[in-house]
């Protein structure tokens, strides 16, 4: 979660502090008296790359839309109402900045700036060099402590008093600096290998956590309407999962349906209804009455606008801007031959960014990214004891009693207690999405 200072500058002189004091101190008490000259200039050229790629993080902008920028067919129409513009797929309005960022990450207040389309690779250089350098630094300080040890049948006068207690001081700092770095770093390159800033990731926790709640669907459907003018088509699933792999329906369920299957081999199949204990008039999805004609069937049967498909997981949804592990960073990072240089830029401004192959050729709902964004104002009655009771599997029983199963976007949180506001988005315009 974000954390905020009462003083923001703070976030900025704090981290200062503890560079300078380990990154000095530790040269000058102890590796200025066992180290060459050449693993001296070694160890400052590391400590120069964590304060160049720090600055540029710092004072680099993330990436504004532009004053101009209208919204193409079939995008969300976002309008930021403290910037008066039209924010661009994946930019957020940051509530600490002040203004809008493409591709926006998160709002980091360590570097008292925001992390987006045009200095996440500084942030991300920023972070590699000082694990480089920690690390570097606690090999060394884990050789004089196995020198401590060899010595310790010698006389203390022998060892300065100077060394040891920088020794015993920086350690531990050294080693919580990398250990927490290291954390961060390997959480934003997952990330970044699955094409997503930090806020769609939490975006996609969002929607898998509420993947089988009316809400989700009955906003999906609505947007569907709203942009193609026709109810959403059957949806069909790519996957070998099916409702039982995802625990959808109780043991008794499953056995039953084992002992009627074995009935069928003897008996025949016209004397038993096995797919019906499996479906509800009220969630087929797709089906055609016999006299109904052909574009009709393609356009979908009249059915509530909150049913849930029950052929269709969340394997099947595609984020629309993953091209790939390789592209993925290419994306983010840039050229790979630049990524450890100080200067260099992402390949893209954050602005016009095509949805990947993939997704134009097996996406299957046609919507833009979140796809129940909009319409969020949706009420979805909780369901009383009854209701609860008649549900046979736990599993379901425990999602419905969740109070984020249907929640609205700008209230769920995911299984950290991170919010939309914790990564510094506007929240008043989060929801506020039209097509």
């Amino acid at each position: 979660m974000m954390l905020e200072f009462r003083w923001p500058l703070l976030g900025v002189i704090i981290p200062v502090a503890i560079i300078a004091c380990t990154a000095y101190g530790s040269h000058y008490f102890i590796l200025r008296h066992h180290l060459s000259t050449t693993q001296q200039i070694i160890y400052e050229c590391l400590a120069s790359m964590i304060w160049a790629s720090y600055a540029l993080a710092i004072y680099t902008s993330p990436g504004e839309p532009p004053k101009n920028y209208n919204p193409k067919k079939g995008e969300w129409k976002r309008y930021c109402t403290k910037c008066r513009i039209y924010k661009p797929p994946r930019t957020h309005h940051c509530s600490k900045c002040n203004k809008c960022v493409m591709a926006m990450d998160h709002h980091c207040p360590w570097t008292l700036n925001c992390v987006g389309a045009n200095n996440l690779p500084h942030f991300m250089r920023f972070l590699f060099w000082v694990i480089v350098g920690t690390l570097y630094l606690f090999v060394q300080f884990c050789e004089r402590i196995i020198g401590y040890y060899n010595d310790s049948d010698k006389p203390i006068y022998l060892i300065k008093r100077s060394e040891l207690i920088a020794v015993v001081v920086f350690t531990p700092i050294d080693l919580f600096i990398l250990l927490s770095i290291s954390l961060l770093f390997i959480r934003c390159l997952i990330n970044i290998c699955k094409g997503m800033t930090q806020i769609e990731i939490w975006e996609w926790d969002r929607i898998d956590s509420q993947f089988h709640s009316k809400r989700l669907w009955k906003s999906i459907r609505l947007n569907y309407k709203q942009l193609h003018g026709k109810k959403l088509p059957k949806l069909n699933t790519w996957t070998n999962k099916t409702p039982i792999d995802d625990e959808e329906y109780p043991l008794d369920d499953i056995m039953n349906q084992e002992e009627n299957d074995e009935l069928n081999s003897l008996v025949g199949p016209e004397s038993t209804d096995t797919e019906s204990h499996y479906r509800d008039d009220e969630d087929l999805e797709g089906e055609c009455d016999p006299g109904a004609d052909e574009e009709e069937c393609d356009e979908g049967v009249d059915e509530d606008n909150d049913t849930v498909p029950q052929n269709f997981t969340i394997d099947d949804l595609i984020f629309p801007y993953d091209y790939g592990l390789w592209g993925n960073l290419k994306h983010f990072l840039g050229s790979p031959f630049m990524w450890l240089v100080p200067w260099s830029k992402p390949n893209n401004s954050g602005l016009d960014i095509e949805p990947s192959l993939d997704y134009k050729e097996d996406d299957q709902l046609g919507l833009p990214w979140p796809p129940d964004g909009g319409n969020q104002n949706i009420t979805i009655p909780t369901p009383n004891d009854d209701e609860l009771r008649s549900i046979n599997n736990y599993s379901q029983i425990k999602k419905q009693l969740d109070p984020r199963y249907n929640a609205k976007r700008s209230n769920w949180q995911n299984d950290m207690g991170e919010s939309l506001n914790d990564f510094g988005v506007y929240i008043d315009d989060s929801d506020d999405d039209k097509l």
